[in-house]
């Protein structure tokens, strides 16, 4: 019997490893329509976070458990003792009963006449520097700003484990963001926060991510380039089935737990009923067996969630059911494509935030080559504490203040890649997982005169 040989001209690398598709989907999340809606997306949670923290004036500053209260009174205390002494003063009356923003307030009202007196010392400019500082540092924060100073934190430690090549370091701050920050809010008593701005959070989420990954499979799919009021509309009118799909796990999640605790307050604290408490234990271990296995998969699954709703046009049970079962039936794949959606998402955000800072870096020093006074002050690369200028002119502190409005636009453009490259990147992982499971061409996706939760064409429409 002859040996029958097999000549191959080539391999289509393309068809056979896909998962660089995740990495590619860095390049279109950059598209100007998705980076608009993610743009859209961080105005909003920003101004209503502000806005809520405005309103109710809670102190959140010992959210992340780092400082006691007590020892944030003293460093309070302390603080405002030395502004209310500061350049030599001696310190005022009603300085006892400042509060943080009193003695920033008054720390800048005695440098202003400082400064009006005569020259200052670089030494003076120091202190008054570190005082405004510390200061800044410890004044209220409210459940939002300290909530986003704790994603900050998280975000650039998982950065930090994506450039050493660490993947605890990374895991640790996905959880977080995910799991540590939800039990911080409400153990700290901040209910209403975390659950009004929580579900605006999900509502803007589910709307913005919707579009977001719509633009993406159909740009995957047939290289169609929807606008936004296209995506948005398409995401607007599956609101609930997005909503549905996002929310879905926690009512079952709540019935076990109330459950659990139904059977803690009735048949452990009741004489003799211990004993049936104690046998049925194991039913109780069961239910937070399902707990946690709710908990858990729903955090593995959040990313495919959105996606197989505008994907498959089907419904929130669908989407939830179909991520589920991709999870459980190739799970070392699924936490594959994970890990290359965390990594591409590290090395987008390291190319965007490189070059915002070089464009403001550029710009500032362009610009400021041919500027004689104090407008640019604070412009350039993204900062983290900046101390006001104090003493300049009118028109130099109105520019400023534009220049600052504009910086700060092109900051919130560089956060909202991170939710365009999100879901771009979360759509894309769907498509895969689809294709592995159930051998579907990630190029097919709904549209109109498709049955909805198929790819079959309806025939009775036009």
């Amino acid at each position: 019997m002859r040996d029958q040989k097999t000549i191959v001209d080539g391999v289509e690398f393309e068809t056979v490893f896909q998962f660089q598709r995740i990495f590619g989907a860095i390049a279109s999340s950059m598209q100007p329509a998705r980076l608009l809606v993610a743009f859209g997306m961080v105005i909003i949670l920003i101004a209503s976070g502000y806005l809520w923290d405005s309103i109710s004036q809670v102190d959140a500053t010992t959210l992340d458990q780092t400082i006691t209260q007590e020892e944030l009174q003293e460093q309070r205390a302390f603080a405002i003792a030395q502004a209310s002494t500061a350049l030599g003063h001696n310190a005022p009356e009603s300085s006892s009963e400042w509060n943080v923003r009193d003695a920033q307030a008054y720390l800048v009202s005695v440098w202003e006449d400082f400064l009006y007196e005569g020259e200052v010392s670089g030494q003076e400019r120091a202190d008054f520097n570190r005082l405004y500082l510390e200061l800044e540092r410890i004044r209220p924060h409210g459940p939002f700003e300290q909530s986003a100073t704790f994603v900050s934190n998280a975000w650039t430690s998982i950065v930090d484990g994506g450039l050493n090549l660490d993947a605890v370091q990374m895991w640790h701050g996905v959880v977080s963001i995910v799991w540590d920050l939800p039990q911080l809010l409400w153990n700290g008593g901040y209910h209403w926060f975390i659950s009004l701005y929580g579900f605006l959070l999900i509502y803007v989420l589910c709307i913005g991510g919707g579009a977001i990954s719509r633009m993406q499979v159909c740009w995957h799919s047939r290289s169609d380039r929807l606008s936004i009021q296209e995506a948005v509309d398409y995401s607007l009118l599956r609101w609930r089935e997005l909503l549905g799909a996002v929310v879905g796990p926690a009512p079952l999640v709540a019935a076990f737990a109330i459950l659990l605790m139904l059977m803690g307050l009735v048949l452990l604290n009741v004489p003799w009923l211990n004993f049936i408490g104690g046998l049925l234990y194991g039913v109780s271990l069961l239910l937070g067996f399902c707990i946690a296995i709710i908990a858990v998969g729903y955090v593995a699954c959040f990313p495919m969630l959105i996606p197989a709703v505008v994907s498959e046009n089907c419904t929130s049970g669908e989407a939830i059911q179909r991520s589920f079962a991709y999870l459980f039936s190739k799970t070392l794949h699924y936490f594959g494509y994970l890990i290359i959606l965390i990594v591409s998402l590290v090395v987008g955000y390291l190319v965007i935030r490189l070059i915002a800072n070089l464009t403001l870096d550029i710009t500032a020093n362009l610009v400021g080559a041919g500027t004689f006074n104090n407008s640019l002050h604070g412009a350039g690369s993204i900062q983290a504490d900046t101390v006001p200028l104090i003493g300049t002119a009118w028109y130099e502190s109105g520019a400023g203040f534009l220049i600052l409005l504009w910086e700060t636009v092109l900051h919130d453009l560089m956060l909202g890649w991170v939710f365009s490259g999100f879901f771009s990147m979360s759509a894309m992982l769907y498509l895969l997982m689809r294709r592995t499971c159930d051998g579907q061409d990630t190029r097919e996706i709904w549209s109109r005169g498709i049955i909805q939760g198929t790819n079959v064409v309806d025939d009775s429409k036009d």
